[in-house]
């Protein structure tokens, strides 16, 4: 899906020792943001290179380009022996069972069949979806795609890992967040202020559509507007609904705040899919809150905790 970089005040964060955001690029095809308060800064800029470094390592862990990663060894083999994968493939296969099917990690088919409608300039037969919704019931291992869960998953344990090496080794650290693409996690003391875009005004100089506070959480927002397929030249959305096998636009954008940002990831992916009834219905049982902008431009929304600007 789409991510929407959040805007970020670090008025509410609390520092030990003052540095600069720090920018990188490119990581997980994006732009990374983060920093890590120490009362050391040359231990908060090492926390740092080292949460990049560990995003490095665990990205071509779910690669589907690479026909060297362990995804794509396990696609061919339909088993692996790589924790990592392991661990995001069980929290997928969750998901799906959770939703109900609205989340599903491998609709390889179902795409290829919207981007030949592109080509051929005509809509798919009700029948061919039909039997394709039919035909990916169980998801399939040799067509898994794991990019709506991985990036949270890798944001989340990359900072995680790096504050628990820096802390095992007696280093004060006071708080750390990171931002990549539309996926942000903090931990530590303080908060952030984050605002969220308006999908309809997805410009930087104009104000965020409501910000929110978050604190030892995470925050992903994903999207319907900015990837599509022209067809026939009419514009459907390129996010598909696994129970249908037809685009979705209801949602224009998702936000999803939640404990991590794996459950953040894959939320605000799914909400693009779910009825909004049904999206403020899981984020109780998730211990999360959402907020939707629907395609009119009504706002939905869990939580008091979002504050419209």
């Amino acid at each position: 899906m789409a991510p929407f970089p959040p805007a970020i005040d670090k008025s509410a964060v609390r520092h030990c020792d003052e540095a600069p955001m720090r920018v990188v690029e490119p990581v997980l095809g994006t732009r990374a943001e983060l920093e890590v308060a120490a009362w050391d800064s040359v231990v908060a800029r090492t926390v740092e290179d080292e949460i990049i470094d560990e995003i490095e390592r665990l990205e071509p862990v779910f690669s589907v380009f690479d026909p060297d990663s362990a995804l794509s060894h396990m696609r061919r083999s339909g088993t692996t022996r790589n924790p990592e994968l392991r661990a995001v493939i069980n929290l997928a296969m969750m998901w799906h069972q959770r939703t109900d099917g609205a989340f599903h990690p491998s609709l390889q088919e179902m795409v290829d069949v919207w981007a030949n409608a592109e080509r051929v300039g005509r809509i798919p037969a009700d029948a061919v979806l039909s039997d394709i919704v039919n035909k990916i019931q169980a998801p399939n291992m040799e067509q898994l795609d794991l990019n709506a869960l991985a990036k949270g998953w890798i944001v989340q344990t990359a900072v995680e890992r790096a504050l628990d090496r820096a802390r095992a080794a007696g280093e004060e650290i006071s708080s750390a967040w990171l931002s990549v693409g539309g996926d942000l996690v903090h931990r530590g003391e303080g908060a952030l202020v984050v605002g969220v875009e308006d999908p309809n005004r997805p410009y930087d100089n104009v104000a965020p559509l409501a910000t929110v506070e978050i604190s030892n959480e995470a925050m992903a927002t994903s999207g319907t507007a900015r990837r599509w397929w022209t067809v026939g030249g009419t514009r459907f959305s390129k996010v598909l609904d696994p129970r249908t096998g037809g685009p979705v636009d209801h949602i224009a954008s998702a936000t999803v705040v939640a404990p991590d940002a794996a459950t953040a990831d894959v939320f605000a992916t799914t909400a693009l899919v779910l009825h909004p009834d049904e999206s403020l219905a899981l984020a109780e049982v998730e211990d999360a809150i959402c907020l939707l902008v629907l395609k009119g431009g009504e706002v939905v929304v869990s939580s008091d905790r979002f504050r419209r600007a």
